[in-house]
């Protein structure tokens, strides 16, 4: 039954991706943003080793190179936990020891986040696989007992060319 409603959300998200700046809402939340979908492309919805529902897209705008000449695909991931007991500070910091990064920002109020607030950074860290240097945005924020993450991320060397996009992404969080 869970695997029936993750492919009807899935499905729901996809048709609701397919219209242009299309407002979102993220299912079992009443979160919603928006995606100028002829950049952003649905890809799938899954569910992480923590139970958190993912959905994920990818950047299918223009195509970036970094400097080897690579293509690279910025993403957005949306981790939607539900009855989810901590604040957004053990969330995060679970996260950052998972996977450790630099902070170059961090912030508790404004893009990304609703007026009750949350938690945000902007950081950079190596990623041991491919040894390439990545940077991001996240915010963390409570939707009622559910925990909801937005990142945004792409190579540190094409960031300046999507800070923009993934600004206006979380400036139209609702």
């Amino acid at each position: 039954m869970k695997r029936i409603k993750h492919w009807i959300l899935a499905l729901a998200m996809l048709i609701l991706s397919s219209n242009a700046f299309a407002q979102l809402t993220i299912p079992g939340t009443s979160v919603g943003f928006q995606l100028d979908n002829d950049e952003w492309s649905y890809l799938r919805t899954f569910t992480d080793k923590s139970g958190a529902n993912v959905y994920y897209y990818c950047y299918v705008g223009e195509v970036l190179l970094d400097a080897e000449g690579d293509t690279v695909l910025p993403t957005l991931r949306i981790y939607v936990r539900e009855n989810y007991n901590s604040d957004v500070y053990e969330l995060a910091y679970d996260r950052y020891l998972e996977q450790p990064f630099q902070s170059l920002n961090e912030f508790t109020k404004g893009a990304g986040l609703p007026k009750s607030g949350g938690l945000g950074y902007e950081g950079i860290y190596t990623k041991p696989s491919d040894n390439r240097d990545y940077r991001f945005l996240m915010t963390y924020f409570k939707d009622r007992r559910t925990i909801v993450e937005f990142r945004l991320e792409t190579t540190r060397e094409t960031y300046e060319d999507m800070e923009v996009k993934f600004k206006k992404i979380l400036s139209s969080i609702r």
